[in-house]
């Protein structure tokens, strides 16, 4: 393996020159540096950033582990975290934990082997000890989406519950009021904090609360689509469903399909989540619009402001709104639909 001294003989250039060249500090005139850069191709020469890291202090890296890298709000997610970070200098090392604690855990492990200076987090609610273990050896750690109820760490968040709220509603101003609910797991905020959203338009508007029309299982594909037939098969059968994320609208989608019913002469949906695929449809999808880019953009921001500065403030939780975006997926409830 080539070293900085190997690089520095075929420079034609002294030890020094050719580290400050190759490690982007100090001055050298444009000439060297061309012949430096030249010589570290020629040779294939890789710097060692984990030497680099113990001399230093840093890495320049942020780890990213978010739940599930096949839910789309994750992909935007990553993709802003990503451009706000490499414009500061920083190499993101993404994670993906499959909303899996232990697999949270072992990549918190390897995180933190490889030392990176901060991570953005969309946590499990099973892994506080660790992660505050990290935060007081002096990792910067921004939750997003999600927040560990303990972990005294910065949170950037959307308002679930008045989103979801705002979304039951729609559908009892449309006429339903046997409307169920498919979201994930209770001890995470997106999933706890929807339910309640559901459970108070129902409240608020005098409807009562069937436990039968409730589905809090798992925000991934692999359990989505059971829940949902389960749901559509309770008795009586809602006519109106409100799927908590992107990937349990898609499963509700398909599970209709294969029950042979229509959205909406058959049963109403509206979603949380508002991905491409869900206006490409016939009918569009009505949905709760999350600003995700914001997000990630305002986690990156945050966590980088931290690292320059980490004790500048306490820390804090940012909180976005929601907006329902009406589309085709809600139908009026009929006389028929309401007695059958």
């Amino acid at each position: 393996m080539a070293t900085i001294a190997d690089v520095a003989q075929r420079a034609g250039v002294s030890v020094s020159t050719a580290a400050r060249v190759l490690s982007g500090r100090g001055y050298a005139g444009e000439q060297t540096r061309q012949r430096v850069q030249q010589a570290a191709e020629e040779l294939g020469y890789v710097a060692n950033r984990v030497a680099r890291s113990l001399r230093l202090r840093y890495t320049n890296m942020v780890g990213l582990l978010i739940a599930d890298v096949e839910n789309s709000f994750y992909s935007v997610i990553a993709k802003g975290v990503e451009s706000i970070c490499k414009q500061a200098g920083y190499h993101v090392v993404l994670c993906n934990s499959n909303d899996d604690p232990e697999e949270e855990r072992r990549y918190l492990k390897v995180l933190e082997g490889i030392q990176v200076d901060g991570l953005i987090i969309t946590p499990t609610s099973y892994n506080r000890r660790l992660l505050d273990r990290l935060r007081q050896k002096g990792m910067v750690i921004v939750q997003i989406d999600r927040r560990v109820d303990g972990l005294q760490s910065d949170a950037i968040l959307v308002d679930n519950e008045a989103g979801a709220a705002q979304a039951v509603a729609h559908l009892i101003a449309a006429g339903h009021t046997r409307i169920g609910i498919l979201t994930g797991p209770l001890d995470v905020t997106t999933g706890g904090d929807r339910l309640r959203g559901y459970e108070r338009a129902l409240a608020e508007h005098g409807i009562e609360r069937h436990e039968s029309l409730i589905r809090t299982g798992s925000f991934r594909r692999d359990h989505a689509i059971q829940d949902a037939k389960e749901l559509i098969e309770a008795e009586p059968r809602p006519s109106a469903i409100f799927a908590a994320n992107n990937i349990l609208a898609e499963a509700c989608l398909l599970a209709l399909a294969e029950c042979g019913l229509k959205v909406p002469r058959d049963v109403s949906v509206v979603a949380f989540d508002d991905t491409a695929w869900m206006s490409m449809i016939n009918p569009p999808v009505t949905t709760v619009r999350q600003p995700t880019p914001d997000m990630a953009h305002s986690g990156a921001e945050l966590l980088l402001r931290r690292l320059r500065n980490p004790s500048a403030a306490p820390p804090a939780t940012m909180v976005f709104h929601t907006e329902l975006v009406v589309r085709g997926s809600v139908a009026p409830v009929t006389r028929a639909k309401a007695l059958s």
